[in-house]
Order: structure tokens, then sequence, then C-alpha cells
């Protein structure tokens, strides 16, 4: 199963789309986009994976790693487990709207075979069928062959069905009948955190000649020489241009769809090398929306933004050039006059005058007033500081 979501910051209404489950940084770089901490609304759908029953949802405030936990939960849900899911939801939901502690409730006594029943059945005329056929019938139990058959005969399936689902208050999820009897409290908001991760890129690498070889190996950057020579010596390759990467996975999420080659290997792990710094500087947030105002980066562009990050600062709580130019009058003018400003217009104006870029995690100002795109134009000469590789490996 998996979430198809929406999730929002509850006081601006921004909002982004997120895969679930997801690694911390991906959950953190959202947040960051959404400029709030990790209380979140969210909507969406779950999807069992089968094509069949799907669960709209809306949790007006909940915590995004809660979220992600209900998805790493549900993310293995077998058939039955997706259809007792489902409609486990449905019938709880029109009891009392769901939270996500009840739906990862729910999910759990799941996992646990706990009290959740599932029988095949299309409609009340096949329930009904398969509990005669099946002595699921208390009142009629133990009766003679004969007895038995008149009943089935003279039987009206239809109601009988609907008479049990009403009884036993269940629902139908393309195939299945499911019921539940009893759940036990078996979250109690102890979730499981993902780890936050302690590389810039990952790669998974395998040699490039032999594609039908299912050896991976998985590279964190930034790395040593001495892990270079190690996988090389696993892999039986005198240079590590020779190996392929078929996965590629950053921290700044912008990156991710950057091309390069494994002959790049010295100049990516150079720019982890700065991009690690930015983060122990708690500068990653102004590279990241660096990168987001090029819009569009290759390796060069990226190990170039490196050289400026200290030119600039980023003003997260400016979304946009009204919140920029209100910016501007915070403190001087009081909220009643502001209001009665045009703060947009002028905010565009001052963040033209200002070389400011506008980015997804807030207002980018440089400190000279040079536009980001102007000092790429003519950048400076790079002296590397990143982990040079020996060329002798």
């Amino acid at each position: 199963m998996k979430l198809d979501i929406i999730i929002s910051n509850p006081d601006t209404k921004q909002r982004l789309d997120i895969d679930l489950p997801a690694k911390y940084g991906v959950i953190e770089d959202a947040l960051l986009r959404l400029n709030c901490e990790e209380t979140i609304s969210a909507s969406g759908r779950i999807l069992d994976g089968y094509n069949r029953g799907i669960v709209a949802f809306y949790f007006e405030k909940c915590n995004v790693f809660e979220l992600n936990y209900l998805a790493s939960t549900i993310e293995n849900f077998e058939y039955d487990e997706s259809s007792q899911f489902i409609g486990g939801y449905f019938i709880m939901d029109q009891k009392e709207p769901m939270d996500v502690h009840k739906t990862i409730n729910l999910a759990m006594n799941i996992q646990s075979n706990n009290l959740v029943v599932s029988q095949p059945a299309m409609d009340e005329y096949d329930l009904a069928k398969f509990y005669l056929e099946n002595d699921l019938i208390p009142e009629i139990e133990g009766v003679r062959d004969e007895v038995y058959d008149w009943i089935v005969e003279h039987t009206d399936l239809q109601s009988l069905g609907e008479e049990i689902c009403q009884k036993e208050n269940g629902t139908f999820i393309s195939g299945d009948y499911v019921t539940i009897e009893e759940l036990e409290s078996l979250y109690e908001g102890d979730m499981r955190m993902p780890e936050s991760e302690n590389y810039i890129f990952q790669l998974e690498v395998g040699v490039q000649t032999e594609p039908q070889n299912d050896k991976r190996y998985t590279l964190q950057l930034p790395t040593s020489n001495a892990e270079f020579r190690q996988i090389m010596k696993n892999f039986a390759v005198t240079d590590v241009a020779n190996l392929k990467c078929y996965q590629f996975a950053s921290i700044v999420p912008q990156l991710e769809t950057m091309d390069f080659g494994m002959e790049d290997i010295e100049t990516l792990n150079e720019l982890a090398a700065s991009i690690y710094c930015f983060k122990e500087l708690n500068e990653l947030n102004t590279y990241k929306a660096m990168v987001d105002a090029t819009q569009s980066v290759n390796l060069e562009t990226a190990h170039n933004l490196c050289e400026y990050v200290d030119e600039f600062t980023l003003q997260p709580k400016d979304r946009s050039y009204a919140d920029y130019g209100r910016s501007r009058f915070q403190n001087v003018l009081p909220d009643e006059l502001l209001e009665c400003l045009d703060t947009e217009d002028y905010g565009r104006k001052i963040a033209e005058k200002n070389g400011v870029s506008m980015t997804s995690y807030g207002v980018l100002v440089p400190r000279d007033g040079v536009p980001l795109m102007e000092k790429l134009a003519q950048p400076k000469v790079i002296q590397s500081q990143g982990v040079k590789m020996e060329q002798s490996m």
C-alpha cells in the first residue's frame, strides 16, 4: 500500500506533494519548504496496490513523522491485509472521523492479526450464501439436513445478507467482506523515527561491463580514498570510472537529477565534502536555496555555487514579494498602515533592485546586491577544499 499525499502548512496553507514513506532528509526538506515545524495538515489517498479500494483522508493537524510511520507500517501489506485495512478504515470512519493515531492503531492491529476479519463475498447475496454454506448462522446451527436445505431454498438471501451486514457493521471491499470485532490499543505514540542521513550523496554502484551481475555496493559521499580503493578491489577494477551508478540520492533534492558519470566521482566527492561543511555550519539551507534559484543545475554549476554561499543570506519567513516588501517595514510602520500599502508591488521592485531571488525555501538575498545568476556568469577560480582523491589508487 502507498500514500498519495499532499501536506500543507496549517497556518499559511502552502502545500506540496510528497511520497511517503521517505527518508529523514526528504521530510526535513519538505518542512523547510513549507516553513513549518513537524505539525502539518495532510490530505490524499491510501492506495492498496491491487487497483481495488481507495481510502480518501484528511487530517487537519498531524505530525508528519507519524504520517511517515503510518506509510512504513502499511507499505508491505499483502492482499488480505489491504482488504482489512481499507474496510476497517471505512467502518471506523463512519462511527467517528479518523485521525492519524487511530489509523496507525488499526494498521498495527492488522499486523498483529487482531480481530479484523475478512470473508470472500462480493455483496449481501454472496455474504448470506457464504454464511449459510459454512454454518455461520447460530439460529439454524445443528438442524437436520433436509430442514436446512428447505430453509436455504426459501430464504431471501439478499435480505439476510443485509441483516448480517447491518448487525455486524461490516462493509464490502472488492470481493471481501470486512468486519471489526474489537481492537487493542497498540499505538501509544511510540513511532519509529527515520534516521538522519550522515551523507550528502548516496550511490549504488556495480560493474558496468557485467549488467547481469547482481553485486552492488552502496557508496556514501563524502568518503576517503581508502574506500575507493576497497571498492575497486571488491569489483576487481583498476579505475572507479569502470563502475556504473545504478541509483543516486542526495540530501539536496534538486541535485538528484544532476547528470554525471563515474569518471566525475572525484569532483562529486569534493562537492559532497563542501556541502557537508555547509551542513555543519548551518548553511545547508542557503545552499539549497541557491540550487533552487538556478532551476536547472549541472555538476559544474553545483560546484561553483559553493564559492558564493557566504555571500548570501536566506530569509525563510519571506515566501512572496508581498512578504519581502512587508518585512522591510516590520517594526517601522503599524500593522494598520501596512495593510493599506501594496507590499507586493513594493517587494517586487525592491527585490529587483537588491538582486533578490525567490526560492521555495524563502528569499535569497545577496549581501552585495549582485544577483546569483550574474555571479555565476563570471565564476571565481575554484580552489577546492573537498576531499582530494589520490591519483595512484
